[in-house]
């Protein structure tokens, strides 16, 4: 299954370090844009709501937008996957018409399933001022489509804009949550703030969206034929999202170290802090893979199967197959050599960095633990994109389910150990998954040729 990054080749970089800065700068932000901007946003707001609101209210804050992502990504990794081969698909057809109609018909199944979720959390499960939690039923729908409308973003040629959209969206997150509390004095309105913020970003995104592919504003829902075309994608982006986020949900539920904000509502202080650091140490990663994926490695891609298509003799199907060959070594290279140096990097300066944000021993320890995670997660995710290039929906459905499940078990037993022990499940569980999808990237691509006919006999 190809992606559908086509446009992101044009920001090919050349030599220059200004154009390797600028396509890596693209890069990374589209690539992570949302949950990038949730982690820089809430980092501004709780320096600078610390003293505007009690120890308390930022925690009640925090935890609320914390617990709206996890739920958020959980909820509609099951649609993402399948949105992006309705979209790869339309592209192959070359029926661009298609795709916003059938992106409206997912946020409008997004929407209402959040606002139930949402609303049964936080309006009959947390307690606190009804504007907080009003606010936070809200955001719940608001993220929710955003990461829906994200789903798009590669496939837009105007890279400026959807860069200038994710900067307009943490200003006003961050402008309207601060300055609310600042003229309100009420600790419920920072939330309200921060919705009406991310509001405003989910606008922006589909009015980008509409702009490259609206012809009409009217849902298709043939989009839902693909849940029963590809159940396998369905099952896969589940895993994935519920592998990433499911250690957090054992910390906040059964850490003996855990706790209460409000209901429902936990916090693990000594897990979420490091494992919120040690996450966004994998953009840079992320923004190298992604870019060298999506240009050199999806033309080499298209070379091969248009060899077949056009019945090249062998020599040129072999040629393009070499390049695949070449452009994934060199990407995984350049992975390890960023992503790694990254890595060393924090986890030699994490008590310096430790100190600097106010974070203490226990917390750094953690965080040096899960960098190994994070450095391991963004090779599996890499990894992961490899095999939907290939359509290897088993072995993705394999990969992500034993990251989940390994993921979910291995948590249980480190919260039984002290804090020394905790953050290993995470660790092990993406080293299984990565090993898992390197044994089936290593397949797949040594035997593609004879897959692709075989497919298509």
């Amino acid at each position: 299954m190809a992606g559908i990054g086509f446009e992101l080749r044009k920001l090919n970089p050349g030599d220059t370090l200004s154009g390797l800065g600028r396509a890596y700068s693209y890069a990374g932000i589209i690539s992570s844009g949302p949950w990038l901007l949730s982690i820089f946003t809430m980092v501004l707001l709780n320096y600078f709501l610390a003293p505007l609101l009690s120890h308390d209210e930022l925690n009640f804050f925090s935890a609320s937008i914390t617990h709206i992502y996890t739920f958020s990504l959980i909820l509609v990794g099951p649609l993402q996957l399948v949105l992006t081969r309705y979209a790869a698909d339309k592209f192959s057809a070359r029926d661009r018409s298609g795709i916003f109609p059938g992106c409206l018909s997912a946020l409008a199944l997004t929407a209402v399933l959040s606002g139930l979720l949402g609303g049964w959390f936080f309006l009959l499960h947390v307690e606190g001022p009804i504007l907080h939690r009003v606010s936070a039923a809200a955001l719940s729908v608001y993220v929710s489509c955003m990461f829906i409308t994200s789903n798009y973003l590669t496939a837009l040629r105007d890279h400026k804009t959807v860069v200038a959209t994710f900067a307009i969206g943490c200003l006003v997150s961050f402008a309207a949550s601060w300055g609310a509390v600042k003229v309100t004095g009420d600790p419920a309105s920072a939330l309200a703030g921060f919705a009406f913020g991310h509001a405003v970003l989910f606008l922006l995104l589909l009015r980008a969206l509409h702009r490259e592919f609206g012809t009409t504003i009217s849902p298709s829902w043939d989009v839902f034929r693909y849940f029963f075309r590809f159940p396998s994608l369905v099952f896969i982006g589940l895993f994935y999202n519920l592998g990433i986020w499911i250690d957090k949900l054992m910390f906040w539920w059964f850490s003996g170290q855990h706790v209460q904000i409000s209901g429902w509502l936990y916090a693990s202080p000594e897990y979420d802090v490091a494992i919120c650091l040690s996450l966004l140490s994998i953009v840079p990663g992320m923004a190298v893979f992604f870019l060298k994926l999506e240009t050199e490695f999806a033309a080499y891609y298209e070379e091969f199967f248009r060899a077949i298509d056009e019945r090249r003799p062998l020599s040129s199907i072999l040629a393009a197959k070499e390049g695949i060959v070449r452009t994934l070594r060199a990407g995984f290279i350049q992975l390890f050599k960023v992503q790694g140096l990254v890595t060393l990097l924090l986890v030699i300066f994490a008590e310096p960095l430790g100190e600097r944000l106010g974070i203490g021993s226990v917390k750094v320890g953690i965080f040096r633990e899960t960098l190994f995670g994070s450095f391991l997660l963004i090779c599996f995710l890499s990894l992961q994109t490899v095999l939907f290039y290939v359509d290897d929906r088993k072995g993705a459905l394999l990969c992500t389910a034993a990251f989940a499940i390994a993921n979910a078990t291995l948590s249980i037993l480190t919260l039984r150990a002290n804090e020394a022990w905790f953050g290993f499940g995470f660790v092990i569980a993406s080293g299984l998954g990565m090993a898992l999808a390197v044994i089936r990237v290593n397949d797949r691509v040594a035997r593609l040729e004879s897959c692709v006919f075989r497919e298509q006999g």
